[in-house]
């Protein structure tokens, strides 16, 4: 990546330039309330699009809304690819992307991540913890691509929405012992990865149902979207001191309005200087005007990772079938796939070419 010289940051103002974390307990509406937003704020469900993951799909009842499914990491990376060359052609016109739910994410990324490790060190791998030699690299590794993956959508324009579930954790700070711990409520992800979302995401938000109990029985509930961290809820936001409530009641038919007019305030009123609604909306339809430029130098990027990717593939694909093509067998399998191929030798196969090669072998 080329140097950027040093400018004075400014404070966004659309909400593609948000990365939104929610989670909260199950059925509470996060995913109505993605669907709401995209409504409320562009009037155009394609604007949005809801990607369901693994086995999680949880927007069938949920109309008009833009939604598609990824099972595989290699769905990932294709998805990333078409979002982003897609929206430089004007294939589509997405502007905000919701991943629901991050849960599902976890077990894709590390089956990816016990591949590569298998891959560069041609040895079977079959457990994370086993993953690049083992003592947390595996989950290192998985923290990077993720981290990475995200930040490629958002440096091309897209607001990102991730959605999760909420558990309750006895947490126990650094040197103090076990019976001076406390619980919160966070999210349902392990220690080890729930550091990605809270590192990088602008907006932090926590949903719950705050019950009134009298003699062991509830007397009413109340749902509530928390922006803003308590004793217990383990919320927050990178806006400025009280630019957002605590929570918002999360009661109405449709919620979107409030919880995007929370965001705007909250954009606007972390600016150092005061602006009127007006002006903020003129800044707000400014950085609109970069959002295609964006997108334009992350297409470009890609394109050059793509080819860098491919190239690393290329080697780690000859090393695998050199260590393979030791019997008589193989060695003729490979000579069939070189000369199916077109090609009169082995350093002329293409990734593809050495797929094919690599799936027969593996047969």
């Amino acid at each position: 990546m080329a140097f950027v010289k040093p400018q004075i940051n400014k404070t966004v103002t659309t909400l593609n330039k948000l990365r939104i974390y929610l989670r909260s307990v199950k059925k509470f509406g996060k995913s109505t309330l993605f669907r709401d937003l995209i409504l409320e704020e562009y009037g155009n469900p394609e604007k949005g699009l809801l990607v369901g993951i693994g086995n999680e799909i949880g927007y069938t009842l949920l109309d008009n809304l833009n939604c598609t499914h990824v099972d595989t990491w290699k769905d990932f990376m294709e998805l990333k690819k078409w979002l982003i060359q897609g929206k430089v052609n004007g294939e589509h016109e997405i502007e905000i992307v919701a991943f629901d739910v991050i849960d599902e994410i976890m077990p894709i990324i590390e089956k990816e991540v016990c591949r590569l490790s298998t891959v560069a060190n041609q040895k079977p791998c079959d457990s994370i913890n086993k993953a690049f030699g083992g003592y947390g690299k595996g989950q290192e590794k998985v923290k990077e691509l993720l981290k990475e993956y995200f930040s490629e959508l958002y440096k091309a324009g897209f607001g990102i929405f991730a959605i999760a579930h909420t558990k309750t954790k006895n947490i126990i700070e650094k040197g103090f012992e076990e019976s001076e711990g406390y619980m919160t409520l966070t999210s349902n992800l392990p220690n080890t990865y729930e550091g990605i979302f809270g590192d990088i995401f602008d907006v932090v938000l926590t949903g719950l149902i705050d019950r009134e109990v009298v003699d062991g029985k509830t007397t009413s509930a109340t749902r509530k979207l928390y922006f803003r961290g308590t004793s217990y809820v383990d919320a927050g936001c990178r806006f400025a001191k009280d630019a957002v409530p605590e929570y918002m009641e999360f009661e109405q038919s449709n919620n979107a309005r409030e919880f995007i007019d929370i965001l705007k305030n909250g954009m606007k009123d972390s600016m150092s200087k005061p602006i009127s609604t007006d002006q903020f909306k003129k800044l707000e339809e400014k950085e609109k005007e970069t959002l295609i430029e964006d997108a334009k130098k992350a297409a470009k990027d890609l394109e050059e990772k793509d080819q860098e990717t491919e190239n690393a593939n290329i080697d780690d694909l000859r090393k695998e079938i050199k260590s393979k093509a030791t019997t008589e067998s193989a060695k003729s399998i490979l000579m069939k796939g070189i000369k199916s191929a077109g090609k009169s030798k082995f350093t002329e196969l293409t990734a593809s070419e050495l797929r094919n090669i690599l799936d027969e072998l593996n047969k």
